[in-house]
């Protein structure tokens, strides 16, 4: 028989359940919750319902003391995390986090979203398409997944705000209010692993893209989970961090026992750092090149980041997200 682990999310989110991309939505007063889908398939990429332009007033919510107080998706969702806690210490003393003073990517950032009964966060990373507006995170920082409990329904959440180089309440780059979400059918239905990925489109800010002002990476696909240098990024949240500046860890994936999962181990990011992207280094720069896995989950009992591989489905949920 296998080993079983205890695996935790590791960031955010809630507040709508979506349509279908290509389907003709079932009309809705505005702000209502569209339906949500049903007997699709996995790779089918399914919208959140766009709100109203409200950019001035979501970029005003979210005040510096707001961002500062917003906590990882555990801690507002139960269902989705677990034990925030290592047991094992010697793998602590072998962490590959950053330093501080690490000059953190342009491309890379802190992503605030509202939950219902609160603020949460995640990470994310900007990244070249032909709408040059979007950031690539994990499937469950923009919707639930289906295991929401009897209280409520699967939803997409709401008031995303992506921050570059999020540090201490600063926003060097700017707060860029979202325009729209986009997740696998397969983790809004089954909660599917392989799937946990999304795309979050923004408005311009002050008439830039927010690729022409930041940059963004190469999103690479379909890459099997063995043995490849790079380097995560993100903002863990929960102890021994506080979600205000950013953490790495560089290393070799391994892929994790026989799972389509690839690992990093000796890395003990926690929650907050959901979303944020595992780069391969293209030559000399580190921090910025191909994107091919962004954080998903981790172990509870041992310092072990996972992730799946990018699929080559990724590329239907860029077309719907350029459209």
């Amino acid at each position: 028989m296998g080993v079983v682990h205890r695996v935790a999310l590791l960031a955010v989110g809630t507040l709508v359940t979506g349509t279908l991309v290509g389907t003709t939505p079932t009309s809705a007063a505005p702000g209502a919750t569209a339906p949500s889908v049903v007997g699709s398939s996995d790779t089918d990429v399914v919208a959140a319902p766009q709100a109203m332009d409200r950019a001035r007033e979501i970029r005003r919510y979210w005040t510096p003391e707001r961002m500062a107080a917003a906590v990882p998706i555990e801690e507002l969702l139960p269902s989705l995390g677990g034990s925030t806690t290592y047991g094992d210490t010697q793998a602590r003393d072998q962490q590959r986090t950053a330093q501080r003073g690490v000059r953190v990517p342009r491309t890379a950032g802190k992503l605030f979203f509202r939950v219902d009964g609160g603020d949460a966060v995640c990470s994310a990373a900007a990244i070249k398409t032909k709408r040059r507006n979007q950031v690539i995170t994990a499937g469950h920082c923009v919707h639930t997944g289906p295991n929401v409990g009897l209280l409520q329904r699967p939803h997409f959440y709401s008031h995303w705000v992506f921050v570059p180089r999020y540090r201490k309440g600063r926003a060097p780059l700017g707060r860029w209010v979202a325009n729209n979400a986009y997740a696998f059918n397969g983790w809004i239905e089954r909660e599917a692993y392989r799937y946990d990925q999304a795309i979050i489109s923004f408005k311009r800010r002050d008439g830039r893209r927010l690729v022409d002002r930041v940059g963004g990476n190469e999103v690479v696909w379909g890459k099997r989970p063995r043995h490849w240098g790079v380097r995560i990024w993100g903002w863990p949240a929960q102890s021994p961090y506080d979600g205000e500046t950013a953490r790495r860890c560089d290393g070799r994936t391994t892929r994790f026992e026989g799972t389509s999962d690839a690992a990093m181990r000796e890395c003990d990011l926690t929650g907050g750092a959901s979303g944020g992207p595992w780069l391969l280094p293209r030559g000399r720069t580190v921090n910025t090149g191909r994107i091919w896995a962004v954080t998903s989950r981790r172990l509870l009992a041992r310092p072990v980041l996972l992730a799946t591989p990018i699929p080559r489905e990724i590329r239907r949920m860029i077309r719907a997200a350029n459209r």
